[in-house]
């Protein structure tokens, strides 16, 4: 014990894990947890489209209270190499369609605007809950 009182957790990503979420760990979890003990957390979540480690610890200790189906498919398209159809960009990887639907619309180019129309007008990928979500 340090001589403020707290002890330094030595277990891995994929330990704590495992202790968090139980047998078996889903697939994704730990994708997500080996990428961690490769880098770090902190490397790891801009890596999958989140700021920083504060969303991967709360999915690794299994408390994360967003939208746990998108980190899933963002952890994925980035780390698992699982791809979709988007129907402006074709074959994409996971992650990218999620980063695409987050956009905002702007005029800047024709593409941004098709994706967001696309992301917002019945893709079947998309999380928006139908047309002109």
């Amino acid at each position: 014990m340090s001589r403020t009182g707290n002890t330094r957790d030595t277990r891995s990503n994929v330990e704590k894990a495992r202790a968090s979420w139980g047998d078996p760990l889903p697939d994704w979890v730990l994708a997500l947890a080996d990428e961690c003990d490769a880098t770090s957390q902190g490397k790891t979540g801009p890596k999958i489209g989140y700021k920083g480690a504060a969303v991967v610890c709360a999915v690794l200790g299994n408390n994360y209270r967003g939208d746990l189906a998108c980190v899933e498919d963002a952890v994925r398209g980035a780390l698992m190499a699982v791809t979709v159809a988007c129907p402006v960009d074709g074959e994409i990887a996971k992650n990218l369609c999620i980063k695409n639907q987050r956009m905002k619309l702007t005029t800047t180019s024709n593409r941004r605007i098709r994706l967001y129309r696309a992301c917002r007008g019945g893709c079947v990928h998309s999380r928006h809950g139908g047309k002109n979500a």
